[in-house]
């Protein structure tokens, strides 16, 4: 079965990331291929090529790097290889991708007398952000085709309250063992918290200056904060001066760095599926988190490590007890539970029992 991933663009990214991964299956049932929709030209492109490449999976670029302009002429481009190869199945990851293929499903419908299959992944909790009105209009066709797949209990809930419909069904988000690499700033002489995400309201940049600045004259924490975004000027403006963080700019590959960090921090208000508490347990590093769904789905249920509502209150009262807690249990709890529920090998087979169906 000839399966196409649809996804916004060859960059760092969750949803990139998932498609990445299920397409990396060794099964000889499916031949993969992965399209951006925007041309990705980060410092990480090239990279992920050459991940792409090594794994055998076929990849197309698109030549448009403006977003609108891709998202109105993706069909232009796209249609000569889908009549070529003639896909079993078409999947689709967040919503420019949901929407460049609606836009193609409309023009090009005299070659859709022999119909894919479509399957489309709900990452986000909040959909069609920008295009509210339009997203209404393309629901109904992911919803008819009865093809929506959710993430999380968060994203599955958020899709059936905002757009009703069949509730759809949960595959977690698969991830990789990674080999890990020692990580360059460390403190050797400090408890290392990472803290790494877009800096926006929903990973909990308030809280997480909150937190930093509350614990600015113990010297027994660093904080590494890795990441970019709309709040970056607030944070840096907020952290100027302190002795106990460094900024920054994005890591590619960060999975392969986790373990050289003793915790990560993730403050968020917010989440899909937090795949970073996901990548840190795999590499034995225990996650401090607050308990918003698509997060505390991420780690065992008694999780000790855990906050309701954000409390910064109760974040500096786990901190100040973090060296009473026994750390090789935390690390081995967060681990067993991580690799038995978020297995790549466990994804792709999930996904593949539908593509088949």
């Amino acid at each position: 079965m000839k399966v196409f991933h649809i996804i916004s663009h060859f960059d760092l990214g969750g949803a990139e990331r998932v498609a990445i991964n299920i397409a990396k299956s060794k099964s000889p049932d499916f031949q993969y291929f992965l399209f951006e929709v925007v041309k990705g030209e980060s410092s990480f492109t090239n990279e992920l090529k050459k991940e792409l490449e090594q794994n055998d999976i076929n990849y197309y670029c698109s030549p448009f790097k403006n977003k609108k302009i891709a998202l109105c002429l993706f069909w232009s481009w796209f249609i000569i290889k889908y009549a070529t190869i003639k896909p079993n199945i078409i999947h689709t990851h967040t919503e420019i991708p949901d929407l460049a293929l609606w836009i193609f499903r409309k023009i090009a419908w005299i070659l859709f007398w022999i119909k894919p299959k479509y399957i489309r992944t709900i990452h986000n909790t909040e959909l069609w952000n920008e295009w509210k009105g339009i997203g209404k209009i393309v629901e109904r066709f992911y919803k008819k085709n009865n093809c929506n797949i959710a993430i999380s209990t968060s994203t599955q809930q958020k899709y059936q309250e905002a757009y009703g419909g069949i509730l759809p069904p949960i595959i977690y988000n698969g991830l990789e063992i990674k080999p890990q690499r020692k990580f360059s700033n460390v403190q050797t002489d400090k408890i290392n918290i990472l803290f790494a995400g877009r800096l926006e309201y929903q990973k909990g940049i308030d809280e997480l200056i909150a937190v930093v600045t509350a614990l600015k004259q113990d010297k027994r924490f660093f904080f590494h904060i890795i990441g970019d975004g709309s709040m970056k000027e607030k944070l840096t403006n907020a952290i100027q001066g302190l002795n106990n963080v460094t900024l920054y700019p994005k890591v590619y590959n960060l999975s392969e760095y986790l373990g050289s960090f003793d915790y990560l921090f993730m403050p968020s208000n917010f989440e899909g599926l937090g795949l970073m508490s996901i990548e840190a347990s795999l590499a034995y590093t225990p996650s401090i988190i607050n308990s918003c769904l698509g997060l505390n789905e991420t780690l065992p249920k008694n999780w000790e490590l855990i906050v309701e509502n954000n409390s910064i209150e109760d974040f500096l009262t786990i901190f100040n007890h973090l060296p009473q807690y026994d750390y090789q249990y935390l690390c081995e709890k967060a681990y067993q539970f991580a690799s038995t529920h978020f297995s790549i090998e466990k994804m792709q087979q999930e996904y593949e029992r539908i593509y088949k169906q």
